[in-house]
């Protein structure tokens, strides 16, 4: 799978002046996209001990145990599958609510439409992750292939919420949309 081409992607931020209440939508955007940041510096940091062979299997189940927020999983498993439901949840919110919303500005629909295509390049990621999950039972070779597709969606994943953000601030702020 390709990753996201950024240089393909249709601009349309104009640098408006937001007041402050219209800049709320895309600051909570932003603070949304930054616990999936986290998670996945988290679970990129862990992968890399993993690798290094400074950390086994059981280890990297154990931190991916103490995220925050995620006290109650008990395996990398789970936690992958906790991750891509809380991604899938996201953005179908933003598919069926949020991007509807920013497409009837005539301007940024051009930016929804690729949001809504990106997403589908998202859920290929994550479904890719899962069916490595299946065969992950502390072989070397299997955490490798884990660890290339985990950074392949962190890669897309993360320029994904920066053109988002950059991209949604001004037509969320426009419609006064919450989030």
């Amino acid at each position: 799978m390709p990753p996201i081409d950024d240089a393909t992607r249709p601009r349309r931020a104009r640098g408006l002046e937001l007041s402050f209440l219209q800049q709320l939508p895309g600051q909570h955007l932003r603070a949304i996209h930054d616990i999936f940041r986290g998670d996945l510096r988290v679970l990129l940091d862990r992968l890399e001990e993993v690798r290094r062979g400074e950390a086994s299997v059981a280890d990297l189940r154990a931190a991916v145990h103490h995220l925050t927020g995620r006290q109650s999983l008990e395996t990398l498993g789970g936690f992958c599958a906790q991750f891509r439901s809380f991604v899938t949840m996201h953005h179908t919110l933003e598919d069926q609510a949020m991007f509807p919303a920013v497409a009837g500005l005539p301007d940024y629909a051009p930016v929804a439409q690729r949001l809504a295509e990106e997403h589908v390049v998202i859920h290929a990621h994550l479904v890719r992750i899962d069916a490595l999950l299946v065969g992950l039972d502390g072989d070397v070779e299997a955490v490798a292939e884990l660890e290339v597709a985990v950074a392949a969606l962190a890669e897309d994943l993360l320029s994904h919420f920066t053109y988002e953000e950059t991209e949604l601030a001004e037509p969320l702020g426009l419609l006064g949309a919450p989030l």
